[in-house]
This record gives C-alpha cells, structure tokens and sequence, in this order.
C-alpha cells in the first residue's frame, strides 16, 4: 500500500541519516567539539542546533497526531557521548510520536504560523536535517589541521557601498573572462549601485566580504529568489572570490559566516545556480549542504557555446 511504503521509506531515511550523524559524532574529541569554520558554529552548537531542531519536530508530530510532546533537555552538549545520548533520545520521542500512525493521520496537513507540515513531511525534514549536518560536522573533523596563515588573517563584515568599485572589478573579471556569469559586457560602478542597494545590513538579504590584508578578497549575499510573496522564505546566494584569491579557503569563510549571521531569520531555502562544469563551485555548495535539485540544459549561451546550469538547493 501506498501508505506503508511512504512510511517505511520515510523511517528508513531517517534511520540511515541518523546513523551517518552518530558515526560523526561518536568519535569527536572535546577539541573537535569546539572547532568551527570562521565565523561558523562549532561542533558543539551544530549538535545543539540538531538536537533542539528535532525536540521542533516532536512538538510537530505530537500536535498532528494527538498526543504530549515529552520534555527535552537543551543546552549544548557536553561531550560526543552526552551529544549521542540526546541525540538517541530525541529520536526515541519521535517515534513515540508516530507509534501506530494511520494513512489518514500520516497525510494531514496542519497549518503551524505561515508554513504547512504534515506527519510524513515532518519525517522526511528530519532526514534532511542530519543530512545536512552529518555534513558540517564531518567536515570539521576533516578540517583539524592547523588553519593557514592566508585564513587565519581573514576577516569578514557587511559590506558598505564604499566597498563597490573593488566588488564590481570582482565581478567584472568573471564577466569578461568566464561562463560563471550570464552577463555579457562589465559593469561600471554606479550600474552596479542597484544590485547594491537590494541588500541589508541584517535580515534575510545580505552581503558580506572577505578582507585579506586591507583587499577585499570576495564576497557572498543571499538576494530575492522571485517577486512573488510566497517566495520571501527562499533566497538566492552568490559567491565571487578575486581571482588571486581562488584555492585559499575564502569560499568556505564567507559561506560559513553567511549562514551562521542567517540562522535567526525566517527562511527556508537556499538556492544556487551553477554554470556547469565547475567542479569547485559544486565542491564548495556540497560541502555547506547543498543538494542538486535539477539541471536546465543549454539554458544559457556565451563564448559561442551554449551552457548547462545545475540547480543546487540547501534546507535552512
């Protein structure tokens, strides 16, 4: 039946997601639970951030299915053990939650503010929740080695319309000499004032730089996805290192930063179109979460050649 399958594999995901996580986890020494990207979360918070995500999902589960959310502790955790535990018990209150759910009670949409779950969609963002994160912190057990002296002397802010006429040369390199950009013929900088001008110092479109030794290295933003209302909870990023800067670690800061300084909004999707091949950009994307949602064949046409765009999406 339609419903026992819908539920097994829902369940199945969410097992295998879990144990992905656990096998981070398991082994993280008290050093790699404070170890973080710069301007990004640590380890420890991440897990925070999943346990108290997922106590979220039981509150769901329980209001659509009729029954008492339990009790569950918050706080970070206090080692990868106490982070396993936690993690084990949150889970357990979930399938508490849909013990002996039906097909009728597995589809029901309830209305929670301005977004819409059902029981089996709950499940399936609870999969793609440690997915994203069995990622983040796999990746900070992978990045222990010391960092470089190039990143360790980064600094990154909001940018200021000051920061334009460095922002548009950026820009402009990857207009001239490459497909990462659709557009055909550079900027001056004043044409660029309106691009500029769409992002905010906070909320959820913004615009942050990479200082390298008083040089703006690169920059990332999240803007308007569709002028549609229904839209506003999904935004678009963009992301241009100079060239000399390309390889150093600059990608992963801004990114790490931007999505730390978006944690509080109301979003819940990013997106990202990527002029394929390129192979760093889709390393890069992956490596914070994002997932290949589709590929839009021969969509764009410069250099006397016709380009793919792979379209990436990551769960906020």
């Amino acid at each position: 039946m339609p419903f026992e399958t819908d539920l097994e594999a829902a369940l199945a995901d969410m097992r295998d997601e879990r144990e992905r996580l656990l096998a981070a986890v398991r082994p993280l020494s008290a050093g790699a639970l404070a170890r973080s990207r710069p301007g990004g979360w640590t380890a420890r918070r991440v897990l925070q951030h999943v346990i108290e995500g997922e106590g979220v999902y039981v509150k769901l589960l329980a209001h659509l299915c009729g029954r008492t959310a339990p009790g569950l502790p918050g706080g970070e955790p206090s080692d990868a053990v106490d982070a396993a535990q936690r993690l084990e018990s949150a889970r357990s209150a979930v399938l508490a939650m849909i013990d002996g759910i039906d097909a009728d009670t597995l589809y029901h949409i309830g209305s929670f503010g301005h977004d819409e779950y059902s029981a089996l969609s709950v499940l399936q963002n609870i999969a793609a929740h440690d997915r994203d994160h069995a990622g983040q912190i796999a990746d900070l057990r992978r990045d222990a080695r010391p960092a470089s002296p190039v990143a360790a002397a980064v600094s990154i802010r909001p940018a200021t319309v000051d920061d334009l006429p460095r922002l548009t040369e950026i820009y402009n390199h990857y207009v001239v000499h490459t497909p990462i950009t659709f557009d055909l013929e550079p900027y001056a900088v004043e044409e660029r004032r309106p691009w500029f001008e769409q992002f905010e110092a906070e909320r959820r479109h913004r615009l942050l730089v990479a200082v390298d030794g008083g040089t703006i290295a690169g920059y990332a933003g999240t803007h308007q996805f569709r002028t549609k209302k229904a839209y506003d909870t999904t935004v678009e990023v963009t992301i241009y290192c100079g060239p000399e800067a390309t390889g150093r670690g600059m990608g992963s800061a801004l990114y790490a930063a931007l999505f730390d300084a978006l944690s509080g909004e109301d979003l819940r999707l990013a997106v990202a179109g990527i002029t394929l091949p390129n192979d760093a950009s889709v390393a890069l994307h992956e490596r914070f979460g994002f997932r290949c949602a589709g590929v839009m064949h021969d969509v764009g046409r410069k250099s006397g050649r016709y380009w793919d765009v792979g379209w990436y999406e990551k769960l906020l």
